[in-house]
Parts: structure tokens; C-alpha cells; sequence
């Protein structure tokens, strides 16, 4: 007849505590947070480096009202960058079951750059620059290594009590 091994069911009950621990203290919701915050930043450093800065060359001219051409030089060019410096990160907010992040812009033509536009006589089209866009889909493809990695650090802190 076979024998049955005895087994120490301990470390089994330890393991148990520890989880229900990082549940009842939260842990879990704020390491979501933690890590949709950290990918939303990664994200928008992404859109301000695909941002396109405005240089305006310091040459002045125009017209007057009585027709005369004006033009003239200034002493230094300008360089923009007002878009690329108005990205920001929103809050993490639990809607139902799921984390929302927002990135967004204030800045009242981002759409226009990101999407494209009309141009000003209504006969062309402004290409857009789609740097949301094409940043997301970066994020997107980094996302799984990213999240193992984090996922393996949230199980190692559980485990050893430092959740």
C-alpha cells in the first residue's frame, strides 16, 4: 500500500497572509497607479520630443494701409516651442473597473498640428504631425516588458513583506 507524504502547509498560509495584506492595504490599486502614471510620463516625453517647434526667421516685412512695402530686419530670430511645453500628464481615475490617465494639451491649435488642417483659403491641406498618435503606438509595443517587469517587483514585495 502506498504512503503518504506529510506536507507543511506553512509557508502556503504565509504566502496567504501576505496577499490578503497587500489587498486589504491597497497596495495592488496604488502600484496601478503607480505604473499608468509612470507610462503616461514615458508617453508624454515622447509627444514633446515628436512636438514640432515654430523657428521665425527675423526678417520683418509688410504692407501699409496707404500700400507701401515695409521691411526690415530685427536684431535676433525667435524660436516657439509654447506647444511642446503645454503637454501634461492628468490624475489616474478609476471609472467602473478600469484606470484612466489623460494627456492632453491646452494649447488652442495641438489638434491642428497633431491632425492636420485645412489651410487658410480652404484650397490645401496641412499635413499633421500625428506625435500622439505615433507615440501611443511606441508605448503600446513597450507596454508587455514593461508591465512583466513591474509585475515581477509588486510579487517579489508581497512575498518578502515589503508591501
Amino acid at each position: 500500500m502506498a504512503r503518504l507524504a506529510s506536507f507543511d502547509y506553512s509557508d502556503f498560509k504565509k504566502m496567504a497572509k501576505s496577499f490578503q495584506k497587500a489587498l486589504d492595504e491597497r497596495v495592488i490599486e496604488r502600484w496601478i497607479r503607480e505604473f499608468l502614471l509612470e507610462m503616461a510620463f514615458r508617453a508624454e516625453r515622447k509627444i514633446k520630443k515628436r512636438t514640432p517647434v515654430g523657428v521665425y526667421s527675423n526678417q520683418v516685412s509688410f504692407t501699409t494701409k496707404d500700400g507701401k512695402e515695409v521691411s526690415f530686419t530685427t536684431s535676433s530670430s525667435k524660436t516657439g516651442g509654447h506647444l511642446r511645453r503645454n503637454w501634461q500628464v492628468g490624475n489616474v481615475v478609476k471609472q467602473g473597473d478600469s484606470y484612466v490617465v489623460e494627456i492632453f494639451n491646452n494649447v488652442e491649435y495641438a489638434s491642428y498640428v497633431n491632425n492636420g488642417h485645412r489651410t487658410r483659403n480652404h484650397k490645401g491641406w496641412v499635413e499633421g504631425r500625428f506625435m500622439v498618435e505615433i507615440s501611443m503606438q511606441e508605448i503600446e509595443r513597450q507596454l508587455p516588458k514593461f508591465l512583466e517587469r513591474k509585475q515581477v517587483e509588486l510579487l517579489n514585495q508581497i512575498l518578502n513583506g515589503r508591501a
